[in-house]
């Protein structure tokens, strides 16, 4: 599959967020998925570890940590052309609010044409 057609901004902007830590989940050539994920803070493992690390063997840093990775992830969508930035969907050139999650798009008029949406967001 090539990805040759890009825009040169979309690409940049990839290799930003590759080079910030974020991986790619899924790509296609006008839409990439990139994800950030974490195992937790130092302190709260190291917290765990003092007060259950004696009778546990670690098995409660270790569910932490999974806990943290599955369910405190980023997501981030890039794409081509316009997008919403609350759900990802395309939107006209233009347009004042999103036709499907009615989130407004202040900004978008300005840079209309050259726009490059983003969407990041929190999985709980």
């Amino acid at each position: 599959m090539s990805y040759s057609n890009r825009s040169e901004r979309l690409q940049r902007e990839i290799d930003d967020a590759i080079a910030d830590g974020w991986r790619i989940e899924s790509e296609t050539p006008d839409r990439v998925v990139l994800v950030k994920r974490n195992l937790g803070s130092i302190g709260v493992h190291l917290i765990l570890a003092v007060l259950t690390g004696w009778w546990s063997f670690g098995v409660v840093n270790l569910v932490y940590g999974a806990y943290k990775y599955l369910n405190d992830s980023r997501r981030r969508v890039l794409r081509d052309g316009e997008a919403c930035p609350e759900c990802g969907v395309s939107v006209a050139p233009g347009a004042s609010y999103c036709q499907n999650c009615g989130t407004d798009l202040p900004g978008f008029e300005a840079d209309a044409a050259t726009a490059t949406g983003t969407e990041t967001t929190r999985t709980e």
